[in-house]
């Protein structure tokens, strides 16, 4: 039985996605306060993904960007 926090593995593959879109975004000319918040969603979403058992993997020659705890 999947625990009441479990969220569908394909959708932390998504957010993983998404976390390292962020990276992309330091090389945009932005105010300091939207800096500040994409900062904010992106620990948002390595929450989730943290909170699911699993970790970032930065690492951008390697496909999966997901490491279960």
């Amino acid at each position: 039985m999947k625990k009441e926090n479990d969220t569908e593995f394909q959708a932390l593959i998504l957010i993983a996605e998404m976390v390292m879109k962020f990276g992309q975004l330091y090389v945009l000319n932005m105010k300091e306060e939207d800096s500040q918040q994409l900062y904010n969603a992106r620990e948002c979403l390595e929450k989730v993904i943290h909170d699911n058992g699993y970790r970032m993997n930065y690492d951008r020659n390697l496909k999966n960007h997901l490491i279960k705890l």
